[in-house]
C-alpha cells in the first residue's frame, strides 16, 4: 500500500517527459519528487559561497546536479588560476570523471550559496534500478547537457557553411569588379582622354591588387584551418573561450608594428612551446587576450587548448581582413564612375581615424618590415564619404612603402588647427624624398615615377586622391619631411 503510493508520487506526467531536455523544468520536476521522497531529500546537500565541490587531481566519487546557484570552474596552471565558465541549475558536476573513474580535470567552487543533488555511485544505480521516473529525469538532463555541447559545435559548423556562402558571394563580386573596369575602361577607349584614362583603369587594376590578394590569402587560410578549428573545438567542455578569441580577432583594430616586435622576444620565453608564427599572433592581441591565455603557456598538455585559441583568434583576424578586402573592391569601381561623375550617395559622419586605421590592418602585409609611427590625436567628427577616405590613405601609405622599398619608418598624425575649424592628417615617410620638380606634376592623372630603374615610387593613385580630398572641400600638398623623406598633408575643414 505504502508502496503502491509511493511509486505513484513519483510519477510524471507525459508533458513532465517530453520537457526532460529543459534544464528549468527538470528542476521543477525535481523539486517536486524531492518534497515526495526521502531517499531524495537526503541526497539534498547545500554549499555556501567559495566551498569546494571537486578539487582539481582527486578522486571523483560524487556526481552532483545544480538546483539552485551557480557554481565556478577554475583550472590550476603554473602560478595562474584560469576561470573555465559557470555551470548553473539543470548542470551536471563531473559527470565524466564520475563515470571513468579518472581524477577530477578543474576544480568546482560555489559562487554563491548552492543546492546540490549529491549521488554516490551506490544510490546512483539505485535510483536507476528502482525509480525510472528519475532514470529518464538524469537521463534527460545528460542528454540534455550533451546535446547544448553538441549545439554548440554545430554552430560552428553552420557559421563555416555561412562563411562559405559569404566567401562564394565576395569571389562573385571580385569577378563583377574586374568586368566592370574592363567595360568602363572600353567605354573610355574612343574618347579625348583615352590614354589618361586608360592608365586610370590599369592603375585602378593594380591596386586592387592589394585587397584581392589579402582576401584570397584569408579565403586560402580559412578554407584549409577552419573545418579543423571546429573539429579541435569539440574536443573541450566548453566554446566560450574559443568564441571570444574568435570574435576578438573579428574586431582587433591595427596595432602598432613597434610594439609588436617589441613583444616578441618577451612573449617567446613565456610561450616557450610555440612556433614563432604563434609567438607573431600573440603579439598581436591585446594585454586581456595575452592574460587569458598566460594559464596555458607553461604545460606541454596545454598545448592543444593554447594553439585552439591562438588559431580561433587568427581566424577572426582573416574574416575581418574579408569584410575590409571586400569594402575596399566595392569602392575602386566606384572611384573610377567617380572620377567622371558626381557620386550620388550622402556624406556621414565620420571619425576618419578609424579609416586610417582599418587601412593600415588591410595593408599589414606591406608593413612587415616598416616601422609604424602612430600619433592620432582626438579630432572632431567630419563629414566625408568614408571609403573614399580609406583609398586616400592606402594610396598615400602604398606609396611610401614603394618608396622605401617595404622597409624603413611610417609616419602617420592627425589633429586640429588652432582656429578649431581644420582637421589635418600628415602621412610620411623616410625614404629618398620627391624632387621638386616632380612635386609640381605628381597629381597629374597621366604622371608616375614609377619607371624601371626608379628609386622611388608615386603611382597613378595621386590623381584619384587629390579628386577625392577636393571633392571634400580640401587640399594635400607634399613638402620634405625634416630628416629625409617625403610628407603629404591634408587638411579638411570641420562642418558646423
Amino acid at each position: 500500500m505504502n508502496s503502491s503510493k509511493k511509486q505513484g508520487s513519483l510519477h510524471l506526467t507525459e508533458e513532465s517527459t517530453r520537457s526532460l531536455y529543459d534544464k528549468e523544468i527538470f528542476v521543477q520536476n525535481i523539486n517536486q519528487l524531492i518534497t515526495e521522497s526521502e531517499l531524495l531529500k537526503s541526497l539534498l546537500k547545500t554549499f555556501e559561497e567559495g566551498e569546494v565541490l571537486l578539487e582539481e587531481g582527486m578522486p571523483n566519487k560524487t556526481l552532483y546536479v545544480v538546483l539552485e546557484g551557480e557554481v565556478s570552474q577554475h583550472k590550476e596552471g603554473e602560478d595562474i588560476t584560469a576561470d573555465i565558465g559557470l555551470l548553473g541549475p539543470g548542470e551536471f558536476c563531473g559527470l565524466l570523471s564520475f563515470q571513468t573513474g579518472e581524477p577530477i580535470f578543474i576544480t568546482i567552487k560555489a559562487q554563491s550559496q548552492v543546492k546540490t543533488l549529491a549521488f554516490d555511485h551506490n544510490n546512483f544505480d539505485l535510483f536507476y534500478t528502482k525509480y525510472p521516473e528519475i532514470s529518464r529525469t538524469l537521463n534527460g538532463l545528460i542528454f540534455s547537457n550533451l546535446a547544448e555541447r553538441y549545439r554548440n559545435m554545430l554552430g560552428l559548423h553552420l557559421e563555416v557553411a555561412k562563411l562559405t556562402r559569404e566567401l562564394e558571394k565576395e569571389k562573385n563580386q571580385l569577378r563583377k569588379t574586374i568586368k566592370e573596369l574592363e567595360r568602363t575602361r572600353n567605354a573610355y577607349i574612343s574618347q579625348e582622354k583615352m590614354a589618361t584614362l586608360g592608365e586610370l583603369t590599369a592603375g585602378l587594376a593594380h591596386e586592387i591588387n592589394n585587397p584581392a590578394s589579402a582576401l584570397l590569402r584569408s579565403v586560402d587560410y580559412l578554407s584549409q584551418n577552419l573545418s579543423q578549428l571546429v573539429e579541435s573545438s569539440a574536443k573541450f567542455p566548453s566554446t566560450t573561450e574559443i568564441r571570444y578569441f574568435f570574435d576578438a580577432g573579428l574586431s582587433r583594430e591595427y596595432a602598432d608594428s613597434i610594439e609588436q616586435r617589441g613583444r616578441m622576444k618577451s612573449l617567446a620565453g613565456v610561450f616557450s612551446h610555440l612556433q614563432r608564427s604563434k609567438i607573431r599572433m600573440v603579439a598581436e592581441m591585446n594585454d586581456d587576450l595575452i592574460e587569458r591565455l598566460m594559464p596555458y603557456s607553461g604545460k606541454k598538455s596545454q598545448q592543444e587548448l593554447l594553439n585552439l585559441l591562438i588559431d580561433a583568434y587568427q581566424s577572426g583576424l582573416f574574416l575581418n581582413g574579408i569584410r575590409l578586402s571586400t569594402s575596399r573592391i566595392e569602392f575602386l569601381v566606384k572611384s573610377l564612375k567617380s572620377y567622371s561623375r558626381q557620386s550620388g550617395k550622402s556624406p556621414e559622419m565620420t571619425d576618419i581615424r578609424n579609416g586610417i586605421r582599418e587601412t593600415l590592418q588591410i595593408l599589414g602585409h606591406r608593413l612587415k618590415s616598416v616601422k609604424v609611427h602612430l600619433n592620432l590625436e582626438e579630432i572632431p567628427l567630419i563629414n566625408c564619404f568614408v571609403g573614399e577616405l580609406n583609398q586616400v590613405w592606402t594610396n598615400l601609405i602604398i606609396n611610401a612603402c614603394d618608396a622605401m622599398n617595404d622597409s624603413g619608418n611610417l609616419y602617420i598624425s592627425c589633429g586640429v588647427n588652432s582656429a578649431n575649424d581644420l582637421v589635418w592628417v600628415k602621412i610620411a615617410d623616410d625614404g629618398p624624398g620627391v624632387p621638386d620638380k616632380i612635386k609640381k606634376k605628381i597629381f597629374q592623372p597621366s604622371f608616375t615615377t614609377k619607371t624601371a630603374g626608379g628609386d622611388f615610387g608615386l603611382g597613378i593613385g595621386l590623381a584619384i586622391t587629390q579628386g577625392v580630398i577636393e571633392k571634400h572641400q580640401g587640399t594635400i600638398s607634399i613638402t620634405d619631411r625634416d630628416g629625409g623623406g617625403a610628407e603629404f598633408l591634408m587638411i579638411f575643414p570641420i562642418d558646423e
